[in-house]
């Protein structure tokens, strides 16, 4: 009977305890200058999608530009590194299938330098049909962008958009301005100061794909920035 009850007990003891473990994912790499490799002390920030929810801070080691996050799982994440002088992209993880302890290694994350009339186009952005109704779904891209500026103060920009050659062209130009003015509105919304930001609208003036291809008008239908100045020094 004792031996019984102990048997019953280490199972209710381990039942417990791997109720009680939820599973993490280890991510590490290092932030780096894209050009040179070289390590750049940087901001690790991850936020949970799709809202854009921050779920922690972690920073680069200023030596080697290593760095380590931990994300429970359960949630799909984006991480990405912020530096003064730098813009990066966002990389995405999906762990809420995740049954057990894993580790991903080797996930650099790359930092483009900021130089004058550098053009970016701003990924992740939603709007209702082919109208200028900016869709929730844009704000996390959109407060990266936010945290980006408010980062490099001095920068200043010009915030373009583009359509394809689906519409009549009068038609697209103001378009592609109203839709480059939300964006604007919204950081302006946000704290940055107005007149950091030149509003354009090219309609289909400047396409970078080919319009016979979905895929192409997808990559014309676009808002992007140009850097005007940097405010950095140069050596």
């Amino acid at each position: 009977m004792k031996t019984r009850l102990t048997v019953i007990f280490i199972c209710l003891v381990s039942f417990s305890w791997s109720q009680a473990v939820k599973p993490v994912v280890l991510i590490s790499g290092k932030a780096v200058n894209e050009r040179n490799m070289q390590p750049v002390q940087a901001k690790i920030i991850y936020e949970i999608l799709p809202e854009g929810q921050e779920a922690g801070i972690q920073r680069s080691n200023p030596l080697n530009g290593e760095y380590k996050i931990i994300l429970p799982y359960g949630k799909k994440y984006g991480y990405y590194a912020i530096a003064e002088g730098y813009y990066s992209v966002t990389k995405n993880l999906d762990v809420s299938d995740l049954t057990e302890y894993k580790e991903i290694d080797e996930q650099n994350l790359y930092l483009a330098p900021i130089e004058e009339d550098q053009v970016v186009r701003l990924n992740n952005l939603f709007f209702e049909g082919r109208t200028s109704v900016l869709l929730k779904e844009s704000y996390p891209e959109l407060d990266r962008f936010v945290e980006f500026l408010k980062i490099n103060k001095k920068l200043t920009l010009e915030l373009a958009g583009h359509t394809d050659n689906q519409g009549k062209a009068d038609d697209d130009k103001k378009l592609s301005l109203e839709r480059a003015q939300k964006v604007a509105d919204y950081l302006i919304s946000k704290g940055i100061k107005s007149d950091r930001i030149l509003v354009k609208g090219y309609g289909q003036e400047q396409p970078i794909g080919f319009n016979m291809s979905e895929e192409g008008r997808e990559m014309n239908m676009r808002v992007e920035f140009k850097v005007l100045t940097t405010g950095i020094k140069k050596s």
